[in-house]
């Protein structure tokens, strides 16, 4: 008799609770339903099916850049211990030299004229990230507050602020800041963040 009770009020009390487990899932909720579904159309446009063509294009670019860089400083071997992988990236030096970056994304953004554009980099990217501009088209966001306080309301010029803006942005930062999230930051499409 006493096991029976035990069972029922087991089984209540797990009935009871099954409700409450399933209660603010993503999966019931219209806004996050939609939310997915976008998200998931921007993922299938930037996903690339074969892992093989992504690294033999990374590979390529990278083979293209040694093989210039390689070809324009012919390396000596002299009883000396050389690093020839060491760069300039800052363009032309003192003495004159060439930007000598042997990392296709620095070859393609820093080595530039325009290297204080930063939007550039966006253009440059390789690997798996390769269909990806994120907020390249946007304005620029200054972020001057570090703070995360109110993550239903969030202030003008905080991340949090940023991030849940409905245009693309390209995030940057007025100074070094240490950011505590509060909770969990989901960040909407076409954003980038510079830092």
């Amino acid at each position: 008799m006493e096991v029976t009770k035990l069972r029922v009020v087991f089984l209540f009390s797990f009935f009871t609770l099954i409700p409450k487990l399933w209660a603010n899932i993503a999966e019931f909720d219209d806004f996050w339903k939609q939310r997915e579904e976008e998200a998931w159309k921007i993922a299938l446009t930037a996903y690339e099916r074969s892992p093989e063509n992504v690294t033999s294009h990374l590979n390529y670019h990278v083979n293209k850049v040694l093989e210039k860089t390689m070809s324009n400083q012919p390396l000596e071997f002299k009883d000396v211990i050389t690093n020839s992988t060491r760069r300039s990236l800052r363009g032309k030096h003192k003495n004159n030299s060439p930007c000598m970056a042997i990392n296709p994304i620095d070859r393609c953004w820093r080595c530039k004229k325009n290297s204080k554009n930063r939007k550039r980099l966006a253009k440059c990217v390789l690997g798996f990230g390769h269909k990806i501009r994120g907020g390249n088209k946007g304005e620029y966001y200054l972020v001057t507050d570090n703070l995360d306080d109110d993550v239903l309301n969030p202030k003008p010029r905080t991340l949090r602020h940023a991030v849940i803006q409905k245009r693309p942005l390209w995030i940057i930062f007025a100074h070094d800041m240490n950011i505590i999230l509060s909770k969990e930051l989901v960040v909407k499409s076409h954003k980038t963040i510079d830092s």
